[in-house]
């Protein structure tokens, strides 16, 4: 009788592996057919006009709060004072906002959760890249040697980092309620 309940047992268990290897797989499949759009925006060099300059306006506004005397036009650039700020594709915070997205859609939740985790997540990824903008508008002015070891190291891997937190954070939210 024992042997029976531990090969029941054992056949639970490879269960239960098996449905989460599966929800594994479909997950990073998902997760992964959603990149490719990312690659084509790179590839063909689509344009972020519209967003650019929405975040050289925000950017600009946040510097003359915090003290930073700033003006920004129309092609996403901000004046300061002594120099010009150029905002380009890559200063927009598109990757995390997509990422985000793509983590979210990639899991298994209503739509309804999914589309109120993409509005706050990538709303939270926006505020926070504008908030770096600001400090590495900052740091070029304070600290000038220190700009690309911050930008190009610090800020890369905080990205990463604030959004995988993020998400997790709207997934246990989302299977909680």
């Amino acid at each position: 009788m024992g042997k029976k309940l531990q090969k029941k047992d054992e056949k639970i268990t490879d269960d239960r592996r098996t449905k989460k290897l599966k929800e594994t797989t479909l997950f990073l499949t998902k997760l992964l057919i959603l990149s490719i759009p990312m690659y084509i925006i790179i590839r063909y060099d689509v344009d972020f006009t519209i967003i650019r300059n929405f975040i050289a306006f925000h950017t600009s506004h946040f510097l003359n709060l915090v003290g930073i005397p700033s003006n920004f036009d129309v092609h996403g650039i901000i004046e300061l004072k002594d120099s010009s700020i150029v905002i380009n594709r890559d200063c927009t915070g598109w990757k995390g906002m997509w990422f985000f997205t793509a983590l979210v859609l990639s899991t298994t939740t209503s739509i309804r959760k999914k589309i109120t985790g993409i509005v706050v997540g990538t709303l939270d990824v926006l505020s926070v890249n504008i908030l770096r903008i600001v400090v590495m508008i900052w740091v070029e002015i304070n600290l000038r040697g220190m700009f690309t070891i911050i930008h190009d190291i610090l800020w890369q891997a905080s990205i990463i980092f604030i959004v995988l937190i993020l998400w997790y954070i709207w997934l246990k939210q989302s299977i909680a309620n």
